[in-house]
């Protein structure tokens, strides 16, 4: 429990950090696969959407704007100046809500959300099991998750995963397709399908969905 609350310690601060100037790149390589991955949501009318290590927020009202609907839309992040920022940016949206939590202990009701989001940050997470517990608990049945992140399906991100764990104490894991498999099983999420970002074969989203 300490080396994880350690871990937590320090994505905290290496994510405040870096809040104030997150959203200053003209061109976004996050906001670039958080379009291709809201894309493939089914939004619906009245739904909640979560969003796990939201940053900034910006999937979060980027989803929000798409529906004309009065669904609710939520983001949680374990950086205070990233959750500060959030709710600046998203002074226009009555129905988006952000809140400082780890992911791997919800604020939120048992089968509550609709849809959960995860982009470019899975790899991060100290205990993944844990998070997909309690994804499964927030998850309403049949309820589905899409997780985007680098995926170790080939030598060269095997590779890059080793580099990055070496130059970045924050970075915990990338993990392959087939490990995907097994965590969604461990958590009793079905596994349905996995989707690559247009030609970027090392970027996918895998998508899981709560047992009826």
């Amino acid at each position: 429990m300490e080396d994880n609350n350690a871990h937590d310690r320090l994505n905290e601060e290496k994510w405040d950090r870096r809040a104030k100037t997150f959203d200053e790149s003209r061109f976004n390589y996050f906001r670039f696969m958080q379009k291709r991955l809201v894309s493939l949501l089914d939004l619906k009318e009245g739904q909640r959407l979560l969003d796990m290590g939201c940053g900034t927020g910006w999937a979060v009202r980027y989803a929000a704007s798409r529906t004309s609907d009065r669904g609710e839309f939520y983001g949680v992040d374990i950086s205070s100046k990233m959750i500060e920022k959030a709710r600046e940016s998203s002074s226009d949206f009555e129905n988006v809500h952000f809140c400082k939590s780890s992911s791997e202990q919800l604020p939120f009701a048992d089968d509550f959300f609709d849809l959960t989001i995860c982009s470019n940050y899975f790899h991060h997470y100290f205990s993944p099991d844990r998070v997909l517990g309690q994804v499964y608990r927030v998850l309403k049945r049949q309820a589905r998750i899409y997780i985007l992140d680098g995926t170790a399906d080939s030598f060269i991100v095997r590779m890059a995963n080793r580099r990055a764990r070496k130059k970045d104490s924050s970075h915990v894991k990338l993990y392959s397709t087939q490990e995907y498999k097994t965590l969604f099983a461990e958590a009793k999420l079905n596994y349905v399908a996995t989707k690559s970002i247009w030609g970027l074969l090392y970027m996918k989203i895998h998508i899981g969905e709560k047992r009826p």
